[in-house]
């Protein structure tokens, strides 16, 4: 069973230094890319001529890349947002590859206790641990991006107030606002300079943020745009609810540190008491690891700290959303 793991192991390392590897290629390409897509869009009739060329050098028709259609039901089952590729620390397949590791570990762990069956939970703790990196990683740049709206938005209507055009507030927020914001709006930036239209590159800055307000950001200045109207007043307004909502959320989450801190003490007691017997007699302890019966009280132990555990943060999450 330690060889089969050993080779499970390499197996998963040699894949994700190679998918490492690929993504490293294709950050590469992506000036090419551009480039490609500001002549496509500067300059109609040469964009077949431009579309060939970015069909051989790009990255998106490597032959070592996912098929789109694979691709897109991957993302669905662990929890990635293809358009939120940049958002992330590390490529998404190598997230996926990397979270089989621990799910291999507990299940070669549960084999011990179970036998062969306990390999049926792979496939589950390795979904389960994917979507919880990528659910991490996207909760925690929402909750960025909020807490930094209401000062972006009282940028722009500072701005569009002095008389700056809506484009020129937007660049200098990418300027000026510091990441994640700065960095989505100098996206949007770039979009419209290579010509995308203003509805259009809202409606992606929208659909990234994944946060209503955002939205609601996006169809107040295409409206706007298309038929003109008291800007500063609903941006000022919203800019306004949105900073009451984030200080209303920050009190909440003041009134909740109670509940967290008791949370963290009655998951930490077990662990102490663990430790503490191990100091005092290490027999009691070691049960536990050297007999089957105690490697099933131990799983079934840390299984039900573990449940409680996620409980518990669901509920404050919960109370505080």
């Amino acid at each position: 069973m330690s060889g089969l793991l050993a080779l499970l192991l390499a197996i998963l390392l040699g894949l994700g230094l190679a998918l490492w590897g690929l993504h490293s290629t294709g950050s590469r390409g992506r000036g090419r890319l551009l480039a490609a897509r500001f002549a496509a869009h500067s300059l109609p009739h040469a964009r077949q001529r431009t579309t060939s060329r970015v069909a051989q050098r790009s990255p998106e028709a490597s032959l070592l890349r996912l098929p789109e259609p694979l691709e897109r039901r991957l993302s669905r089952l662990f929890g990635w947002e293809p358009e939120r590729l940049d958002q992330y620390p590390i490529a998404p397949t190598l997230v996926v590859l990397l979270a089989a590791a621990p799910a291999a570990l507990g299940a070669a762990y549960l084999t011990t206790m179970f036998g062969p069956k306990a390999w049926l939970l792979t496939p589950v703790v390795w979904v389960m641990v994917a979507r919880w990196f990528f659910t991490s990683v996207h909760r925690k740049r929402a909750a960025a991006l909020y807490k930094q709206l209401p000062d972006a938005l009282g940028m722009v209507v500072r701005a569009v107030r002095a008389g700056i055009p809506v484009v020129e507030a937007l660049r200098t927020i990418g300027r000026e606002v510091p990441d994640p914001t700065g960095a989505e709006f100098r996206r949007l930036s770039n979009k419209l300079a290579i010509g995308v239209p203003l509805e259009d590159a809202l409606k992606r800055l929208a659909r990234r943020s994944g946060l209503p307000e955002y939205r609601f950001f996006a169809v107040a200045l295409t409206l706007q745009n298309s038929a003109g109207g008291n800007l500063t007043e609903t941006l000022d307004n919203l800019a306004d609810v949105v900073r009451k909502r984030v200080a209303t959320r920050l009190r909440g989450h003041a009134l909740a540190s109670q509940a967290r801190a008791s949370a963290y003490v009655l998951s930490a007691v077990p662990v102490f008491a663990a430790c503490a017997l191990l100091l005092i007699n290490p027999r009691y302890v070691l049960v536990l690891f050297n007999d089957p019966r105690g490697n099933v009280v131990l799983a079934s132990a840390l299984g039900s700290l573990a449940l409680g555990l996620g409980t518990m943060k669901a509920i404050i999450r919960r109370s505080l959303s």
